[in-house]
């Protein structure tokens, strides 16, 4: 595995806080486009998704190809009253889940990245590649941010 992924995946944790640095909280309420999701509800969204996601890791590292479940990201913004939480804790969760697991992360060999589980539907998953997916995840949803910050006019300099 890149190894480089692991450093990608902590500095999500910064590039997520500087992506949403000095909205309001009507601006972090907004929704401008792309997307329907408001600037807070890809942040909280971020904090839950990351949340399972480094228990689907801590799981393939501890047991024998385990079962892992869908979660459903609409469900948990729509329900979870994401607008009535508090973005500065969800950030503060993402950055420290992001760092304290990328310490495991760094201390594995190699071959444990090929360790494997069973996702109820995208079938075999590595621990490698989903450090790799999550990479991309945060990456994805930045250019939504950014897209947003520009619609309200805040464009991030």
């Amino acid at each position: 595995m890149d190894r480089g992924l692991i450093e990608r995946f902590v500095a999500g944790g910064e590039q997520l806080r500087r992506a949403v640095s000095k909205l309001s909280h009507e601006d972090l309420l907004a929704t401008p486009g792309p997307g329907k999701w408001s600037v807070q509800e890809v942040v909280i969204h971020l904090a839950d998704s990351d949340a399972i996601a480094i228990d689907r890791m801590k799981r393939i590292l501890t047991e024998d190809d385990p079962h892992l479940l869908y979660a459903d990201e609409t469900a948990y913004v729509e329900r979870l009253h994401t607008h009535e939480q508090a973005p500065e804790d969800a950030l503060l969760l993402f950055e420290v889940g992001r760092r304290q697991w990328a310490r495991v992360l760094r201390r594995l060999p190699d071959e444990a990245f090929l360790r494997q589980g069973t996702h109820n539907r995208s079938g075999q998953v590595t621990l490698g590649g989903l450090v790799a997916s999550y990479v991309k995840h945060v990456d994805d949803h930045l250019e939504f941010v950014l897209g947003k910050r520009a619609n309200l006019g805040k464009p991030l300099a």
